[in-house]
């Protein structure tokens, strides 16, 4: 055989090995990528999933924080009304503590009796004992005025 065509020959069959083993790895990556794809693709679902259950999840809070919010105005207005209804009802107890039951003296705004008033006057005798004076007077049994 002729040098050129033996040449060419072995050329052409490098070139066609090459071209195999390029063919070979590229379909071989083009696989593994592939996989890489179906398991992006995959992850990504499952994330969207997570995503669209967590929204649910974040609508339903929101509907919950709404309705608790509202409670909480309902009970603090409740709150507010007990809060003056205990008020009243302490002014009124005060009140009527401070005012005796009718038929009762009420000693806080009427006069004292003429013989109380007359207790607490001075004694009119005058000197240097003169309280033993009276005790002697009245003597030592002798019950006050009134009693």
């Amino acid at each position: 055989m002729n040098p050129l065509k033996e040449l060419f020959s072995n050329v052409l069959l490098g070139l066609v090995l090459v071209m195999g083993a390029a063919l070979f790895l590229g379909g071989r990556m083009l696989d593994s990528r592939g996989k890489e794809l179906a398991s992006a693709t995959e992850t990504i679902g499952t994330l969207q999933t997570a995503n669209d259950q967590q929204a649910i999840q974040i609508e339903t809070l929101k509907r919950d924080e709404i309705g608790l919010r509202k409670l909480l105005t309902h009970q603090n207005a409740a709150l507010a009304d007990l809060d003056q209804q205990q008020r009243k009802t302490a002014d009124e107890l005060q009140h009527a503590l401070a005012t005796p039951p009718a038929g009762r003296p009420d000693c806080a705004r009427e006069p004292l009796p003429v013989g109380a008033l007359r207790l607490l006057q001075p004694a009119h005798h005058s000197g240097a004992n003169a309280g033993s004076e009276a005790t002697t007077a009245a003597g030592a049994d002798a019950s006050l005025p009134g009693a």
